[in-house]
């Protein structure tokens, strides 16, 4: 039973701002939520303070739940659609208003489904009324009363709308903020997954990789994006854009190749430039001879020509060390049998994987 209890308690806010302007007007509805509205006015000005007080019941419980006070400042040129509950998952419908006497109804969905039905005798200074809620929890039938009054204390200015303004702008800077850090690090995710923080800016995102794509054709600039994302983000940024990475990368490619910048021709972009290169610095060539400035592109020659997984070190390594040509065995055989000897199987092993 507690835990019903503490479900109807977090609920309750959600149903006693409709009651506050029923109560301040036969055909009002205030906004949900009073525990955040309570610090959103100031004392003195155009609109109305109310004290708020409600209790809630529940048949068969031994003790009832304390009542709880809260202070409202309500506008005084309210009008009543405009106080129709905006909580998630609940709706107010059924108003109807004879006289003083206004009834209703707020129905809320989701896991734990609730509906209350109530009523509010109400004069321009004060009102009181009663609910009768109805809901299920896990399959178990839940019921509870609640009754709630208030009365018109003083005066106000409501400062809801300011604060619900400044709140937005705030989250829209952070929202921007980490949008420029998404399109710096080319992360496309964030602009093109469906409900991504930065979907609605999208066009500008994909403005930048359009820019890019005349930048990058240079090794230098394209060098430098690379170092603060992956190749994959690049790829992805570009294909998400509908800008043609090809034509990009083959024209800073050419450019590194004839200034025979291996490193960049190696970088994974260059592969076509790799396998012309490579079959003329690499290929058949002992690991000896082969000059070190070739090392990206001997390595990203065997990940080419040989797969993936068939290279020693992986892209942008070499492999530590490879054997020279070994000597013929002699003819005859040694009075002893040689020992083995383990760096020079590791070695051999190695040399297999090598396509030079």
């Amino acid at each position: 039973m507690p835990s019903i209890r503490l479900r109807f308690l977090r609920a309750a806010p959600i149903l006693v701002g409709a009651w506050a302007l029923l109560a301040a007007g036969p055909a009002a509805l205030a906004q949900p939520g009073i525990g955040a509205q309570a610090r959103t006015f100031k004392i003195g000005g155009p609109d109305e303070l109310w004290d708020l007080t409600m209790k809630m019941e529940m048949p068969g419980m031994p003790m009832a739940m304390p009542a709880q006070t809260h202070q409202l400042c309500l506008k005084k040129d309210r009008k009543g659609e405009d106080g129709i509950p905006q909580q998630d998952n609940c709706t107010t419908k059924d108003v109807k208003t004879v006289g003083s006497k206004t009834t209703f109804t707020i129905v809320c969905t989701g896991d734990e489904p609730m509906t209350g039905r109530g009523e509010i005798n109400s004069t321009p200074t004060a009102y009181d009324g009663r609910m009768e809620i109805k809901g299920t929890r896990r399959g178990s039938d839940m019921n509870m009363i609640q009754t709630f009054a208030g009365k018109k204390v003083g005066a106000c200015t409501d400062e809801s709308a300011k604060m619900v303004a400044s709140a937005q702008a705030t989250g829209a800077a952070e929202i921007a903020k980490v949008c420029v850090e998404m399109t710096d690090k080319l992360y496309y995710q964030a602009f093109f997954d469906k409900g991504a923080v930065c979907e609605t800016r999208k066009q500008a995102f994909c403005d930048t990789v359009g820019g890019m794509s005349r930048d990058l054709r240079e090794p230098a600039a394209f060098k430098t994006v690379l170092a603060r994302t992956s190749m994959d983000a690049m790829q992805g940024s570009f294909r998400g854009c509908n800008v043609d990475f090809a034509a990009t990368s083959a024209a800073a490619c050419g450019k590194a190749t004839a200034a025979k910048d291996w490193q960049f021709v190696g970088n994974g972009a260059c592969d076509d430039d790799v396998r012309t290169a490579g079959a003329t610095y690499c290929k058949g060539r002992d690991y000896y001879l082969v000059d070190k400035s070739l090392t990206w592109l001997c390595n990203r020659y065997a990940r080419v020509t040989r797969g993936p997984g068939m290279a020693a070190g992986g892209a942008g390594s070499m492999p530590a060390a490879a054997p020279a040509a070994q000597a013929q065995a002699p003819t005859a055989a040694p009075a002893e049998p040689a020992k083995a000897d383990p760096m020079k199987q590791g070695v051999d092993a190695l040399r297999k994987l090598l396509p030079f």
